[in-house]
This record gives C-alpha cells, structure tokens and sequence, in this order.
C-alpha cells in the first residue's frame, strides 16, 4: 500500500476525533490569515482580480478547514474539492447527490446530501444563527469582503456563537452558495463564506481559513465521476479496498502483515 493510502487512513481516522480535534489544525494559521492584518496589506497581483457575479466563472480557493484539512475546491456550477481524502464532486442539477472519489484506488461513493454535510461536519457542534451584525467591510486576499458576528438566541441571552467574512458578490449560483453555506450554519443571505470561526464549548476556532481566492472567467469545472471510476458502497471498501471491492489481501497490504 502507498504513502497516499496512508494519508486516506489518516484522514478517516481524523473523522472520529473530537470537535476540539477537528478544528484544531486551522487554528495554527489565525496570525499569518487573519483578514484583519491582509487588510492593511497591499495585495499581490494574483489576488487583484475581483471577483464577478458570474455563473460562467470558475473560483478557486485554497485553504485549510476543520472539515478537509488542506483542500483546493473549485466552484462553478457546483463543487469540487480536492483534499487529504481525495475528490468529493456536488452539482447543482443533481443537488442530492455527492461524490466522494478515491483518487488512488480509482474508486467512488455516492452519498446523499445530508449524509455527506452529517460526515463533513462529524464532532463539530451545530449552532442557529438568527441574526448576524457586520463588523467591518475588509479586503481579504484582496476581495471586498463583509466581516460578521453571528449570534445565537438561548433561552434569554444572545450569545455570539459564529464570526465570519464572506464574500460581498457571491459569483456562483444561489444554489451553489446555499450548499457551501451549509457546511458552517450560515445563512445563504449573508454572502459566499471563506473564512468562519464558531464557537465549539468556550472556544471560537477558526473551522474555515481560505488563503487564496481567485477566479477564472469562463472556465468549466468538471463535475463527473470518470468513467474509469468503480463503485463501492461503503467507507470501508472506500478509503482500502483495490478496484472497489474489499479483500482480505488489501488490509494485509495496508497493516503489512498477515491478519489472523
């Protein structure tokens, strides 16, 4: 079994940590991409594009989520995300369905939505954003950007459960926008998210830290599984199993030793 492989088992295993665990790896990156000092910065000539309110425009972002690790997503009329445990492809004429792919073993999952963002989010606590009030309006990565906090009703307190920056022109479609907001609980009507810290037990850690963000005008963002491409029903035979079936001889393979 390859390095690669190891790295798919590394992330599945992460998917089993706490919520603490999860949001941990971001935090690392608050000083070096926090928006509030990229504001006074001048930015760098591959960031001067702004971004267009445009259906045919392909946006790219670079980052590190709780949810992914360090990831690569594409957004044109859906979403491609490249990660530690490979592809997942949604698009929006097929807005129930979700594609994990495993670039190595050359195999694929499909799962409904709402299994997908349950896995996405796994040890991360749900919050109810009911009103948001904006704090600043920055340019972060070179984006005009609207920076909020978000807030909570409970019982008879307000409580601050979300501070967030978005996007002031989302360049997708709504529905695109609406799925990505539901990774974070965050209202559609607030913008396109690309940096989103939430409150995990008295902590508010950063879940969502984009480092890039540009665009590329009437690109096409693939968002079918290759043909070459088996199926596995389950994430067993996702993350280890060769040719999309799962085999004694593959686990062997893995833990390198035979299994008794």
């Amino acid at each position: 079994m390859t390095s690669a492989s190891l790295a798919l088992f590394v992330a599945a295993a992460v998917g089993l940590a706490s919520s603490a665990a999860v949001c941990a790896a971001p935090t690392a990156s608050v000083a070096k991409a926090s928006p509030s000092k990229e504001a006074g910065r001048k930015p760098s000539s591959a960031s001067k594009t702004k971004l267009q309110e445009n259906s045919r425009s392909a946006l790219t972002l670079e980052g590190k989520s709780g949810f992914f690790g360090p990831f690569s997503m594409q957004v044109g009329k859906g979403l491609r995300i490249r990660a530690k445990f490979g592809f997942t492809i949604w698009a929006m004429d097929r807005p129930n369905d979700v594609y994990m792919l495993n670039a190595e073993n050359r195999v694929y999952i499909p799962q409904t939505q709402r299994e997908w963002l349950s896995w996405s989010r796994r040890g991360v606590p749900d919050v109810d954003i009911s009103e948001a009030e904006v704090v600043d309006k920055p340019l972060v990565h070179g984006q005009p950007c609207v920076h909020y906090f978000g807030f909570q009703k409970i019982g008879n307190r307000r409580v601050k459960v979300a501070e967030f920056y978005c996007l002031q022109k989302a360049p997708c479609e709504p529905q695109v926008l609406d799925f990505w907001c539901k990774h974070f609980l965050i209202p559609a009507k607030y913008g396109f998210p690309v940096l989103v810290k939430q409150r995990v037990d008295r902590d508010m850690p950063i879940i969502l830290d984009t480092w890039n963000v540009r665009t590329a005008p009437g690109a096409d963002v693939d968002l079918h599984v290759p043909k070459d491409y088996k199926l596995t029903k389950d994430k067993a035979a996702f993350y280890f199993s060769n040719g999309g079936s799962l085999n004694k001889s593959d686990l062997e393979e893995f833990f390198q030793q035979p299994l008794k």
